[in-house]
């Protein structure tokens, strides 16, 4: 559980986070009984690597172990942190991850079944390379109220000027067809001030139109609906056409697999 994510540095979403131990055992009669240790039970077949000494579940069992605990928002925000875009906090692949779920499925008992189904709709919902959970969180606002899902860390290529080397800048959030970014803004230090309006300054020289998100925007469902529809607003101006909101759909109407979702 999170014992064994923070031994593999992975960033743990606070509202799963636990500061006691967590063991695991194969059934009740082993589980440790020790001071401050939370021992779970986990009758099936159990991957573990070991880290500077310590062996520990697998990324993509821990995010397994999780499905019967937590909610689908939790699961989507943890699978985010396993893939980030930074080599460093970057535990495995989205590949990986189907891979352990399949696996899963092979041993799973009828009752490990309702863990499977929980794990193949967060799958659908996870992405690749991203940098926080406020970017997860931005994503989902968006995509629950009927807008396409953006692409994540859109690199942007800048020209170059005369026989000069162009720029590349990464996009929290993007729809290249429409020139709109979206970017969560959490920087509170005054020294960023000069980069960041260089940074604007870049993205508006290429013709894009940029919307800034704050954590104000993400904290209550009126909040988030007016994000939406700013965003909305700019993809219509972009595009030249009606761009439609819809009524907010849960997580899990989101990931029904009989929806398809519009990249």
């Amino acid at each position: 559980m999170e014992t064994a994510l923070k031994l593999m540095c992975v960033e743990v979403p606070t509202e799963i986070d636990d500061d006691r131990l967590t063991a695991v055992a194969p059934d009740c009669p082993s589980r440790p009984q020790l001071h401050g240790v939370r021992s779970i039970v986990w009758p099936y077949e159990l991957p573990t690597l070991t880290v500077d000494g310590i062996t520990c579940v697998t990324p993509g069992m821990t995010w397994i172990m999780y499905a019967g605990k937590v909610g689908l928002r939790e699961m989507v925000m943890l699978g985010d942190a396993l893939i980030r875009r930074d080599a460093e906090q970057k535990c495995c692949s989205i590949g990986q991850l189907e891979s352990a779920v399949t696996d899963f499925l092979r041993i799973a008992s009828f009752r490990g079944r309702n863990r499977f189904q929980t794990c193949t709709r967060g799958l659908k919902l996870i992405r690749e390379n991203t940098d926080s959970f406020p970017e997860t969180l931005l994503r989902l606002a968006l995509m629950q109220r009927g807008l396409p899902c953006p692409q994540v860390n859109y690199c942007l290529e800048l020209p170059g000027g005369t026989g000069g080397r162009g720029e590349r800048l990464f996009l929290d959030l993007a729809y290249p067809q429409a020139r709109v970014a979206i970017e969560y803004d959490g920087r509170q230090h005054a020294w960023q001030w000069d980069r960041d309006q260089r940074r604007l300054k870049m993205i508006g020289d290429a013709h894009w139109v940029h919307v800034a998100a704050t954590n104000a925007d993400l904290c209550s469902e009126q909040s988030r609906a007016a994000l939406v529809a700013s965003v909305a607003d700019r993809l219509e101006r972009q595009l030249g056409r009606r761009v439609r909101v819809g009524k907010t759909l849960t997580l899990r109407q989101l990931s029904d697999p009989r929806r398809a979702l519009a990249h």
